[in-house]
C-alpha cells in the first residue's frame, strides 16, 4: 500500500512539472493549460499541486503559497471556462469545486497573514485577482444551463468572500488603494448590469445590482476605517466622489433600459449613491478640497423629474431613519447610565463579580422611561410627517 501511495505521489508531481500552469496570470482572460478536467490523468495534477501547498515553512514561504494557491485557483477558472465551451457540463462543475476549494485556501493563508501584520501585498494582489474571477466567472455563467448555475453561484460567494476579506486587510495598510479597487469592482459590476440589460436579461440585471449594493456598503466599511486611521480623509473622499458619479452616470443608463418593474431597484440604487455622493462631497467642502470635482452629475439632468423626486424622498427617508436610530442608541445609553447608578447603590449586599450580570439582567428587564420614549417617538413623528 505504502509503494502504492509513493508511485502516486511521485507520478503526481511529475505531471505538476510537466504541465505547471501560470502560476499567478495577470491579464482578464485565463488561459486553460496543462492536463484538463476531461483527462484521467486530472485528479493526479491536482493532488501534486495540493501536496506542494501542503509543506511550507516560514512566514514568507507561507506568503507565497498564498499566491501560488490563486494561480491554481485560476487554471481551475480557465478549465471550467475551457469545459463550458466543450459543452462538459460535468467536467465544469468539477472545475468549478476545484476553484472554490483553492480559493478557500487562498482565505485562510491570507488571514494568517493578517494576524501576523504582513498581508500588505498578499492582499492587494489577492483583491485584484478576485475583482478579474468575477468578470470571468460572468462570462462563463452567460454559456451555462440551468442545471450548472448552482456550482457557479458557490463559486462567485466564495470569490466575492475573498474579495472582501482580502480588502478588509488591505485597508489596514493602504486603505486609498482598498477604496479604489472596492470603487473599481462597483464600477464592473454596473458595467456588466448595463450590458445584460442591453439582453434584456432582466434577472442578471438584478443580481449585478445588488453585488454591486453590497460592495458599496463595504465601501462605508473602508471609509469607516480611514476615519479610524486618520482625522484627514481627503483623499478615500475624492477617490469615491469621483467615482459614485461615474456609477450614477451608468446606473442612469441601466434605468432607461430595464423594464417598468426592474426600475425600483435601479432607483433605490442610485438613492444610496447619490446619498453616499452628497455626504463626501459634503466633507470636501468643509475641508476646501473639491479641486474639479462637479458639484453635479450630468446624467441625473436627463432623468424625469418624477424619477428623480422619488429617488430624493428615498434619501430623506433613509437620513431620518439614521437620525432615529441615533435617538434610541441614545436613549438606551441614558438608560444603562441610571441603572448603573442604581447598581452602584447596591453594592453593599451585591458581590463585585455579579455586579456586571445586575446590569446586563436590569437592562433587559426593565422598560425605556416614559419621558424618553415619549421624544423617541416625537422625533419619529416628525420626521414621518416631514416625509408626507
Amino acid at each position: 500500500m505504502k509503494k502504492i501511495i509513493t508511485v502516486l505521489i511521485c507520478c503526481s508531481l511529475a505531471l505538476t512539472f510537466c504541465f505547471p500552469g501560470a502560476v499567478y496570470a495577470q491579464e482578464e482572460e485565463f488561459s486553460a493549460s496543462g492536463i484538463m478536467p476531461d483527462s484521467p490523468f486530472y485528479f493526479l495534477d491536482n493532488l501534486g499541486k495540493k501536496l506542494g501547498l501542503m509543506f511550507t515553512f516560514g512566514d514568507e514561504a507561507k506568503a507565497q503559497k498564498a499566491l501560488k494557491a490563486l494561480g491554481y485557483a485560476e487554471e481551475r477558472l480557465a478549465e471550467a471556462n475551457a469545459m463550458v465551451i466543450k459543452n462538459k457540463l460535468k467536467e465544469m462543475t468539477q472545475a468549478t469545486g476545484e476553484y472554490e476549494r483553492y480559493m478557500a485556501m487562498v482565505n485562510e493563508r491570507l488571514q494568517a497573514t493578517v494576524q501576523r501584520n504582513a498581508s500588505a501585498n498578499i492582499s492587494e494582489e489577492v483583491a485584484l485577482a478576485t475583482e478579474k474571477h468575477l468578470a470571468t466567472l460572468d462570462r462563463v455563467r452567460s454559456r451555462v444551463p440551468e442545471e450548472g448555475q448552482e456550482a457557479l453561484e458557490r463559486a462567485r460567494e466564495k470569490t466575492l468572500d475573498g474579495h472582501q476579506q482580502s480588502l478588509r486587510a488591505l485597508a489596514r495598510n493602504r486603505v486609498e488603494i482598498a477604496a479604489e479597487v472596492n470603487l473599481n469592482a462597483i464600477q464592473n459590476r454596473l458595467r456588466w448590469a448595463l450590458e445584460k440589460a442591453s439582453e434584456n436579461a432582466t434577472d442578471e440585471v438584478g443580481g449585478a445590482i445588488e453585488e454591486a449594493e453590497k460592495m458599496r456598503r463595504f465601501g462605508e466599511e473602508i471609509s469607516e476605517i480611514a476615519r479610524g486611521l486618520s482625522d484627514n480623509t481627503t483623499a478615500v473622499d475624492e477617490l469615491v466622489a469621483r467615482a459614485t458619479a461615474v456609477h450614477l452616470e451608468v446606473l442612469a443608463q441601466i434605468h432607461e433600459k430595464v423594464p417598468e418593474s426592474s426600475k425600483e431597484a435601479i432607483e433605490n440604487a442610485m438613492a444610496n449613491t447619490l446619498k453616499n455622493r452628497e455626504q463626501v462631497m459634503e466633507h470636501l467642502r468643509n475641508q476646501a478640497a473639491l479641486g474639479d470635482i462637479p458639484e453635479e452629475v450630468t446624467a441625473l439632468q436627463q432623468i424625469r423629474p418624477e424619477v428623480m423626486e422619488r429617488i430624493q424622498n428615498q434619501i430623506q427617508e433613509r437620513v431620518q431613519q439614521e437620525t432615529d436610530n441615533q435617538s434610541v442608541e441614545q436613549v438606551r445609553e441614558r438608560i444603562q447610565e441610571r441603572l448603573k447608578e442604581n447598581v452602584q447603590e447596591q453594592t453593599l449586599t451585591v458581590q463585585p463579580e455579579d455586579t456586571e450580570n445586575m446590569v446586563e439582567q436590569n437592562s433587559e428587564e426593565a422598560p425605556i422611561p416614559k419621558e424618553l420614549k415619549e421624544g423617541v417617538n416625537k422625533n419619529a413623528a416628525s420626521g414621518g410627517s416631514r416625509r408626507n
